[in-house]
């Protein structure tokens, strides 16, 4: 299929060299494009970029993409290359596929997927899958939006493998025909404006997640998420989705999670604070219980919606009830979100890099009772930040800003009527402020509300200086977190 084919790739980060690996190894002609001059790489990635010309990839980086000059007849974009990206509608509007590196692992092998997206808690629900997975004893590929590229292990995959997939709103926008066999959507909230140009288009990109699934497939949506239930809904009505028991559609069979309310057909809290799912297996055909609530020590509401996400997903895998006990039980945070990193001096330092956007940040303040110390800032991707600042006046003491949006935090923290904030300049910094206004019994919070990549490399990265700063305090300040993945593209 791809021998003497000309592609294009948008983008030489993880995704777009792994692509261009396996595409060189078909016979494809290619051309890898990046706005980066070759100077500005890391040496690794120079290395390989330098090993793929040699085996007859063009390069052409430091340069805006030339679709049409290169005579293009499929062009693959890495994530976070936006679609509306003249040189991509260009080649859209001449009949050229423009899709991404999701896709083509997808064409390549056709595994059963299990893909993830949502505005907030995909690492944290893709992880938990992952143990709950772990636990049952199936083999499974994860990667995706974290760790490994999903093009890097497709080519060796079956068809009755399972691919356990972090998707992000990016690579859902530009699948063409990638059908999971378990869909989840997790929550819907503003990001990534400054990509998608409006929330209306991101929602539909998040969507898109389940636009090729059929009646054998699962979709699983939050109940507590109106646009989610009012959407899911919709798709019931109009015979595009059918509940668990009804008479199979051409859409999947829909399944709710809630951690508020008793839907047909999911996941929830019962009135005893028992995680529950109705079954015709139960006695009387009633509900099966898992665990109460009270016995999972992910901490906030937000972790308890992620908890019964994953083990949704773990009932549509068949798995049997004990097992997801014994799951459920050991679940803990992952590293940088809402890591606790310990105590000192009576104050308690949490580690929430991963939050990138205001709505995680919101969710991170909410999950402590403690006065709040918060360090926010980076770059908001044209989200507005009036939520956080009416979530952080109720409880907060002070607040570090920093990066490229900090003005703007501040502007909407003025406007709550709150002013004891600092401007500093480094995570060094912010945490020395920090330290310098906490009293015994607060909580200095890292939970930025933005994306790392004004200051950083990644949020991994901020995360790790975060904590090498508390560190710097005294050696006994936290405890490393346990675990860790690769990382996320923001």
């Amino acid at each position: 299929m791809w021998r003497g084919k000309r592609v294009y790739l948008i983008g030489a980060g993880k995704s777009g060299l792994a692509a261009s690996n396996w595409l060189l190894s078909q016979g494809a002609e290619l051309c890898l494009n990046d706005r980066k001059p070759f100077e500005a790489f890391a040496e690794d990635s120079q290395k390989e970029l330098t090993a793929l010309e040699s085996r007859g990839l063009t390069l052409e980086l430091g340069a805006e993409p030339n679709v049409e000059g290169w005579g293009a007849a499929y062009v693959i974009a890495s994530p976070g290359v936006p679609l509306t990206l003249p040189a991509l509608r260009q080649a859209a509007e001449q009949g050229i596929p423009v899709t991404n590196e999701i896709e083509l692992g997808w064409q390549i092998r056709r595994p059963q997927v299990i893909g993830v997206t949502g505005s907030n808690g995909k690492t944290t629900v893709t992880s938990l899958i992952g143990q709950i997975m772990d636990d049952a004893g199936l083999a499974f590929f994860m990667g995706g939006n974290i760790g490994t590229p999903f093009i890097q292990a497709a080519p060796a995959m079956k068809e009755t493998d399972w691919a356990l997939l972090e998707l992000s709103s990016f690579q859902l926008a530009g699948i063409l025909s990638t059908a999971p066999k378990i869909a989840m959507i997790l929550n819907l909230s503003p990001d990534h404006l400054d990509w998608h140009q409006s929330f209306d288009h991101y929602v539909e990109s998040k969507w898109r997640i389940a636009a090729f699934q059929g009646p054998e497939d699962r979709l699983i949506l939050n109940y507590d998420d109106l646009l989610l239930r009012e959407e899911g809904n919709r798709r019931l009505r109009e015979g595009k989705a059918y509940l668990p028991g009804g008479m199979r559609v051409q859409g999947p069979a829909l399944w709710w999670f809630s951690r508020k309310e008793e839907p047909e057909g999911g996941v929830y809290i019962d009135r005893e604070g028992w995680v529950a799912y109705p079954s015709r297996s139960a006695e009387g055909g009633g509900m099966i219980r898992i665990r109460p609530v009270r016995e999972f020590a992910l901490p906030g509401k937000h972790n308890l919606e992620n908890l019964l996400a994953a083990l949704s997903a773990g009932l549509a895998l068949g798995i049997a009830p004990g097992t997801l006990r014994r799951s459920a039980a050991s679940f803990r945070a992952i590293e940088h979100r809402i890591e606790e990193l310990g105590e000192y001096e009576g104050v308690l330092y949490v580690n929430d890099s991963k939050a990138t956007n205001p709505d995680s940040a919101i969710k991170a303040m909410d999950a402590y009772d403690r006065p709040i110390l918060l360090i926010a800032g980076g770059d908001g991707k044209g989200v507005p930040f009036d939520g956080v600042a009416e979530t952080f006046v109720k409880k907060g003491r002070f607040a570090a800003l920093l990066g490229k949006d900090r003005n703007r935090i501040k502007e909407a923290l003025q406007t709550c009527g709150f002013s004891h904030f600092q401007m500093v300049g480094s995570i060094e910094e912010a945490v020395e402020a920090c330290h310098a206004q906490a009293k015994p019994g607060d909580l200095v919070l890292l939970s930025p509300a933005c994306s790392s990549l004004d200051m950083f490399g990644s949020y991994e990265e901020r995360g790790r200086a975060f904590k090498e700063a508390v560190r710097s305090l005294t050696p006994s300040a936290y405890r490393d977190g346990e675990g860790g993945h690769n990382g996320e593209k923001e």
